[in-house]
């Protein structure tokens, strides 16, 4: 991908319903260059798709932390697949270096989210965690204002 694709991405990112017009005007190239782009990125397989954030995701799940997994022995599978059931995990996702899983958790207040927490540290085969608490996204997929 060259600087263009990369600042095309970066847009759609933010609001993926941006016009092609738009998109093309604030990015100093003809609607066709940015059509052609985005058929090419579609294709090669670099765009994968379009997602929508609902508005539910933000507002009735306000507490969102990061929490960091390590696992004992080879217990990958058995604890992701009980992760995985877990309807407050929103991602699982495997890393690098000290910690064996990153999971993306949101609930709708503290309570649930203690009862998450406690829940995560019973499984067998987790032999670690750290929690993160999300306080404010300053980059991410576009929010709209809510119309009430």
């Amino acid at each position: 991908m060259d600087d263009l694709d990369l600042q095309l991405v970066s847009a759609l990112r933010t609001d993926g319903r941006r016009s092609v017009s738009d998109l093309a005007k604030d990015l100093g190239v003809s609607r066709a260059t940015i059509r052609s782009r985005m058929e090419r990125l579609l294709g090669d397989g670099e765009i994968l798709g379009f997602t929508a954030v609902l508005r539910d995701d933000w507002r009735d799940l306000p507490i969102r932390a990061i929490t960091l997994i390590e696992i004992a022995g080879r217990n990958t599978e058995p604890v992701t697949r009980k992760l995985s059931a877990m309807t407050e995990i929103r991602a699982i996702h495997t890393t690098n270096g000290r910690w064996d899983l990153v999971l993306e958790v949101a609930t709708g207040d503290l309570e649930a989210f203690d009862d998450v927490l406690n829940r995560i540290r019973l499984i067998e085969g987790i032999s670690g965690s750290e929690t993160n608490l999300l306080l404010t996204t300053r980059k991410g997929p576009a929010v709209p204002e809510s119309p009430n």
